[in-house]
């Protein structure tokens, strides 16, 4: 069996915390049009470092196995989200404001559930997008030429900055199930499999203390800096060639610290367990933000009144509240992983005792 790459699930943690944090911060501030520059778009390209499109005999082989990964786990948080809105006076009013024929269309059309809890899940969905696009371009430009394959590449970048265009003509006002959003996707999904290929990050890792801090300067400049506020689930982006840079440049520092920090037990933990942790944010800040009304009779709105510092003590309560929520079923998981290697080794010493007896000689049987 293949090892597991901690480095990929420490980035994975460290991308967790960022987008937790950058969902309570101020909108468009400083610190928030920075995270939004590449906190997103580095789950895909992590998610592209473990992509193998070599494994798939065909589309229906790929479509068979990315629908338990991907759209199956999006229904199910989906309903898990409506089952707790449901239950909760607070958060079921919005829900039932909005109406079911509301509610059906930013689930089944545009795969981002309003006032759920879980709009976060368009990922799972965006994912999909950007791995069917991912693999449909290996299929063409696999096997091509290092030149087919860049200026493919470049075409792919550019009519994901530019594909909202195509929105003045649909019925609705923007194409379903983060179709838009899956072409920029692809990008960081193809990149991050190169990435694998050529143990890119390995061989830089010797450079780690001049690249992690000029990275995130180089990703600060190119990104917020020159054009402020952008986001790939809405397809919000610069001109290709800044928006690309500086989401890679942010990601390089992220998966240089990832290389330095792989042993840590505690991010390979959150990486680990990145999706349930993922789907229950927005639950957590939510509580956190009542439980500090309810000590200081304020209520503070995430990502429009919460000071960075502030910020900051909200995003770790509710980080820890997260690693709260998903404890019982580390331990679940645990408790069966080791029945499983316990059972293992029985079978195993067993079929070793029968061996032992059956090469025995007649004398020795005596």
């Amino acid at each position: 069996m293949p090892t597991r790459k901690t480095e990929i699930d420490v980035a994975k943690g460290f991308a967790l915390f960022l987008v937790v944090f950058g969902h309570v911060l101020e909108s468009h501030g400083l610190w928030f049009n920075w995270i939004f520059t590449f906190h997103m778009p580095a789950f895909f390209f992590l998610s592209g470092m473990t992509f193998r499109p070599e494994k798939y005999l065909n589309y229906r082989h790929f479509l068979k196995d990315k629908w338990k990964k991907r759209i199956l786990p999006y229904f199910m948080i989906t309903a898990i989200g409506f089952l707790i809105c449901m239950l909760r006076p607070d958060y079921r009013l919005p829900v039932l404001q909005d109406g079911l024929r509301y509610q059906l269309t930013w689930i089944f059309y545009y795969a981002q559930p309003k006032n759920l809890y879980i709009g976060q899940c368009w990922f799972l969905i965006g994912l999909f997008m950007a791995e069917l696009f991912s693999y449909t371009w290996f299929r063409l430009f696999g096997n091509r030429s290092l030149t087919a394959k860049g200026y493919s590449l470049v075409a792919l970048a550019f009519i994901a900055t530019h594909i909202r265009a195509v929105d003045a003509f649909l019925p609705m006002d923007r194409l379903p199930w983060k179709i838009d959003t899956g072409f920029g996707a692809a990008v960081f999904v193809i990149a991050g499999y190169y990435a694998t290929q050529t143990k890119i990050f390995e061989k830089l890792r010797p450079a780690s203390l001049v690249l992690i801090p000029l990275g995130t300067l180089l990703s600060y400049y190119f990104g917020p800096k020159l054009f402020g506020y952008v986001n790939i689930c809405d397809c919000v982006y610069s001109a290709a060639p800044y928006y690309f840079t500086a989401a890679f440049l942010g990601i390089l520092p992220l998966m240089l610290t990832a290389q330095l920090l792989k042993n840590s037990r505690f991010w390979q933990y959150c990486g680990r367990y990145s999706l349930p942790l993922f789907a229950s944010q927005t639950f957590a800040i939510y509580l956190v933000v009542e439980a500090i009304a309810k000590v200081t009779g304020k209520l503070y709105t995430p990502m429009h009144d919460v000071g960075d510092k502030l910020s900051l003590a909200i995003s770790l309560a509710a980080f820890a509240l997260m690693l709260l929520f998903v404890l019982p079923w580390h331990l679940y998981k645990s408790h069966k992983s080791d029945k499983n290697d316990k059972n293992g080794k029985n079978h195993i010493s067993h079929i070793n005792h029968k061996s032992r007896r059956r090469n025995a000689s007649p004398t020795a049987l005596k």
